[in-house]
C-alpha cells in the first residue's frame, strides 16, 4: 500500500420513501423523498443524482486509477402492492441521461453496452465512460409476514470499465424501478446506500495525461 497514492472515493446516497393511493398513477406523498426525483415519462420510477468532485486532483494533473467498486446499503427495500423492483447505480465520467438510463435498464442492457435500447444522440456513454455500475433485481419475499412487501435480491450484477480517468467530476445516478401494475402499488422504499471506489491517484507522463484529458473533455461535450 502507498498512503500517498491510495484513495477511496465515496458517494453517500440518502434513503427515499414515496407512497400513493392504489389508483393514483404517480406518487402523491413525497415527504420522505430526500432529494430524489421522479422520472417525467414514468412517474413511479425514482432516481437520485450526485457527483464526486475531482477538480482539486485535476488541477494537480493527476489521474484516478480505480481498482474496484462496491455498494453498501441499509437494511431493506420495500414495495407495497407490487411484485419486484430493479435498482441500478452507475458512476460515469460524463453526465447520465436518466430517461435513456431507464430505457436501457428495462431493455436488459445499460449504459455502455452495445445496442443499448434508448441510446439516442443525447447519450454518449460507452465502455470507457461507465466507470462502475451495479444492477439489482429484487423480488417480494412471500415468506415474510409483512404488509410492506420486503424485497430480497434475486440477482446482483456489476459492470463498468474501471478505466483511469482525468475527469474533473464523476457523475453518480441511482435509479429504482418498481415492477407490477401501477394501479395497486401504494409505497416504495429504497434504503440509504454508499458507493465506494478504491484506487490510486497518480501523475501520468505528460503526453498520456493530455491525451486522456482531451478524451474526457470530448466525451463530456457530446452530451
Amino acid at each position: 500500500m502507498d498512503a500517498e497514492r491510495d484513495r477511496t472515493l465515496r458517494m453517500e446516497i440518502p434513503s427515499c420513501t414515496v407512497s400513493k393511493g392504489d389508483v393514483d398513477p404517480e406518487w402523491t406523498d413525497k415527504s420522505l423523498v430526500n432529494g430524489w426525483s421522479t422520472l417525467a415519462s414514468s412517474p413511479t420510477i425514482v432516481y437520485w443524482e450526485g457527483s464526486i468532485d475531482l477538480s482539486g486532483y485535476a488541477r494537480d494533473y493527476k489521474t484516478f486509477y480505480p481498482s474496484g467498486g462496491v455498494i453498501q446499503e441499509g437494511a431493506f427495500t420495500l414495495l407495497a402492492g407490487g411484485s419486484a423492483a430493479i435498482v441500478y447505480t452507475v458512476v460515469s465520467s460524463v453526465p447520465v441521461d436518466v430517461e435513456n438510463l431507464s430505457l436501457q435498464v428495462l431493455g436488459n442492457a445499460g449504459p455502455g453496452f452495445i445496442g443499448s435500447p434508448g441510446a439516442t444522440g443525447r447519450e454518449s456513454q460507452n465502455w470507457e465512460t461507465v466507470i462502475f455500475a451495479q444492477n439489482e433485481v429484487l423480488l417480494i419475499n412471500q415468506n415474510l409476514p409483512s404488509a410492506s412487501g420486503i424485497l430480497q435480491p434475486l440477482t446482483i450484477k456489476q459492470s463498468g470499465s474501471l478505466s483511469p480517468t482525468a475527469a474533473q467530476v464523476l457523475y453518480v445516478v441511482k435509479m429504482a424501478i418498481p415492477l407490477g401494475a401501477t394501479i395497486g402499488i401504494t409505497a416504495f422504499g429504497i434504503p440509504a446506500s454508499r458507493v465506494i471506489l478504491p484506487g490510486t491517484m497518480d501523475q501520468e507522463p505528460e503526453l498520456e495525461y493530455m491525451m486522456r484529458l482531451s478524451r474526457s473533455v470530448e466525451l463530456a461535450n457530446q452530451v
